[in-house]
């Protein structure tokens, strides 16, 4: 079978306004997968990433292309996508079969396809599922043998029994690069690495379950590949590619502490310490100052950590069982060992007052970092938060998220707490941006490092100044 395998920029075909401006293309790991698997399989494939594409082509690239079957990745922000994008794509090829997966497509395969945007959809990790997908569509063997597929059958909504989750994770072929323009897939600035940027992948699933996290949908138990064998990947890409910058985008990377000797001893002794550098993310309680040191030693250039919140007991609500003191801990060690750090905030979430993300701003200026990111939280389906904001609205789950998300403005709030307006979480928003970068001791810290480039810094500082003042004059003309 001729698959075209889709990551969708649904601004093809919806308008997007400035929300386009944060969008940073990050080369889509599992459509390499899955193009790999079907390749395994005999199948011949095609990706578009419409993310990195050089304009807004999918159609065309359909029409030239006439694949037998489209594989696309639904995310929740891009689901209301489909109702424009997947009758265009009917009506470009006729007699290709749609075939819908990821986190959504779990979740809503039955909305989906009762609505007509799929012939199929694929539930969870789907690398094997598509395998046997195809053969089915060649005429080798029937439909039952195709586990975690959703179909309509005899006018009705038929679901396999789900996927047994792979256990052997290095059963999997590498995945398939070559399908991707790598040159369009630079580090984020926030990363402050300038070159191209690859993930690697040595688990899957998480041990913890954070209030807000949806990832064990996809993947609802732990699974760990050989660290030896991962290294074997990051040594061949790196050799294959030249890519020199690699990303685990583990929810938690090493989960252990063998795994982290394993890992620096391969990468030590081929001698890749010297030649490769990765970004890691990890609990705040999960490393200390020794391991940090090994870490660095193998090549370790940066750490995301997960702090969330600057408040106790928005941190008890979330059930992330870590605290401030172990948060502020973890940074001074990494910044100890001379690596970079990442913090990722939250704010609004579930119970936050102005006061609560006032604290969360203030605690990432406090403890050393040297990045911060700040998310607007948001409860994405198959987290428990979704499920608790949805208990409280009177909408249908499928319609819950999208009719609350309108990024046209490039605004779009999706949730806010109680007694917190839209309006008051978009400024603090800015606000802790501004707070964050705009100070004179963090600038001079990334001048004299060289992390960024006086150029950037002030092009992105420049930016942060005109949203946070723009947000700002709002506030004081709306008040008169």
């Amino acid at each position: 079978m001729k698959w075209l395998l889709v990551n969708p920029r649904p601004d093809e075909f919806s308008v997007m306004g400035k929300f386009e401006k944060v969008m940073v293309p990050f080369i889509p790991m599992g459509l390499a997968y899955l193009a790999a698997c079907l390749e395994e399989a005999g199948a011949v494939v095609s990706v578009y990433d419409g993310f990195a594409s050089p304009g807004r082509v999918l159609l065309e690239t359909a029409i030239d292309y006439q694949p037998q079957v489209i594989g696309i990745s639904c995310l929740t922000p891009t689901a209301d996508a489909l109702k424009v994008m997947v009758p265009a794509l009917r009506k470009a090829c006729p007699d290709a079969k749609i075939v819908l997966g990821n986190i959504h497509a779990t979740l809503f395969a039955r909305e989906l396809l009762e609505q007509g945007l799929a012939d199929y959809a694929a539930h969870g990790e789907a690398e094997r599922t598509v395998q046997r997908l195809n053969a089915f569509l060649e005429g080798k063997g029937g439909l039952e043998a195709v586990p975690g597929l959703s179909c309509i059958r005899d006018g009705q909504v038929w679901t396999n029994p789900e996927a047994e989750p792979l256990q052997n994770l290095d059963s999997l072929p590498l995945p398939a690069w070559r399908h991707f323009d790598l040159d369009q897939y630079i580090a984020p600035p926030l990363f402050a690495f300038k070159k191209r940027l690859l993930p690697v992948l040595a688990s899957r699933g998480c041990p913890y379950r954070c209030y807000f996290c949806a990832q064990n949908v996809m993947s609802p138990t732990l699974r760990k590949r050989n660290m030896v064998k991962v290294v074997d990947e990051i040594e061949a890409v790196h050799r294959e590619t030249g890519v020199d910058l690699f990303w685990f985008c583990d929810a938690i990377f090493p989960l252990t502490q063998k795994d982290a000797e394993v890992f620096c001893r391969e990468m030590t002794e081929r001698g890749l310490h010297k030649k490769i550098q990765w970004i890691t993310e990890t609990r705040v309680d999960l490393v200390d100052r020794p391991l940090l040191r090994m870490l660095k030693q193998a090549g370790l250039s940066m750490v995301l950590f997960g702090l969330e919140s600057g408040d106790r007991e928005v941190l008890s609500r979330i059930k992330q069982g870590v605290t401030l003191e172990a948060g502020a801990n973890a940074v001074a060690a990494a910044r100890a060992e001379g690596v970079t750090t990442l913090g990722l905030f939250m704010l609004g979430l579930p119970g936050e007052t102005r006061q609560t993300m006032e604290k969360t701003i203030g605690f990432a200026q406090r403890i050393g970092l040297d990045f911060a990111k700040f998310n607007r939280a948001a409860p994405y389906p198959g987290s428990k938060f979704f499920d608790d904001v949805y208990a409280a609205r009177d909408l249908p789950p499928w319609e819950m998220f999208s009719a609350n998300y309108e990024p046209k403005d490039g605004e779009g709030i999706v949730y806010s707490p109680d007694g917190v307006s839209d309006e008051e979480l978009v400024r603090l928003h800015k606000k802790a941006f501004f707070r964050f970068y705009v100070r004179p001791g963090l600038i001079a810290r990334h001048l004299a490092s060289g992390r960024i480039s006086p150029w950037n810094m002030a092009k992105g500082g420049g930016l942060i100044i005109k949203n946070f003042l723009e947000e700002n004059a709002r506030q004081l003309f709306s008040s008169e």
